[in-house]
């Protein structure tokens, strides 16, 4: 249920601003000037409670941010980033160094010479659509922690997993196909679950799950 994997993935508004000793309106400001991401789900109750003491008729918009963005609220109070040009300073240094340790790793340089107009795509327009969709809570949606490393290793996997199975099925040779599988397995460990109503038609679904059955990545070598 939607309930249930908010409550277990994400902190409501009033408990994520105690998790991080600040206030809901100081969470605000720091959306208003664009140095924190807005929640990634707001849920509008229209429900009733019964029991033997009293019934209640709960009428509420409740905010969800993602755990792991507490890490950033403390950055940005440990380090002052209170300007927009700041944060996305700091975002963007992170974000940047993991895009370097990764295309430069055995696995980064395998799938560069496997889908090498990929890195072009890491561009100037890119940079600016990331921090947007960071802002609009959109990587706290997608990806397990929210952090910068995760975003980037979030659009790396999706971005070269969608080239390298663009032909479909049965286009991969045996040392591609393990190279894939690889991929998968990077993807799976910093993307979300995602939502119930949202999995199916989530990257999850798309560049994990259905990779995994169409290129037979669960059978056994």
């Amino acid at each position: 249920m939607l309930l249930n994997y908010l409550y277990s993935n994400f902190l409501e508004e009033r408990a994520f601003a105690d998790a991080c000793q600040s206030s809901s309106k100081a969470l605000d400001t720091l959306v208003q000037v664009r140095v924190f991401p807005v929640p990634s789900y707001e849920y509008t109750s229209n429900g009733q409670s019964v029991s033997f003491v009293s019934d209640f008729t709960d009428c509420d918009t409740y905010r969800f941010h993602l755990k792991g963005h507490t890490a950033w609220f403390d950055v940005i109070t440990r380090l002052g980033l209170h300007t927009e040009e700041r944060a996305r300073r700091h975002f963007f240094s992170r974000y940047n160094e993991a895009k370097v340790t990764f295309l430069t790793s055995d696995l980064g340089r395998q799938l560069v010479e496997a889908a090498p107009d990929v890195g072009e795509q890491f561009d100037v327009e890119h940079a600016d659509a990331t921090w947007g969709h960071f802002l609009n809570g959109v990587y706290g949606v997608c990806t397990r922690d929210g952090q910068p490393e995760s975003v980037f290793l979030k659009q790396a996997g999706v971005m070269f997993i969608e080239k390298m199975t663009a032909a479909g099925p049965g286009s991969l040779t045996p040392a591609q196909t393990q190279l894939l599988k690889r991929a998968v397995t990077l993807l799976d460990a910093v993307e979300s679950d995602f939502a119930p109503h949202e999995a199916p038609q989530a990257s999850r679904q798309r560049c994990i799950v259905d990779v995994r059955a169409d290129f037979s990545l669960n059978v056994a070598a």
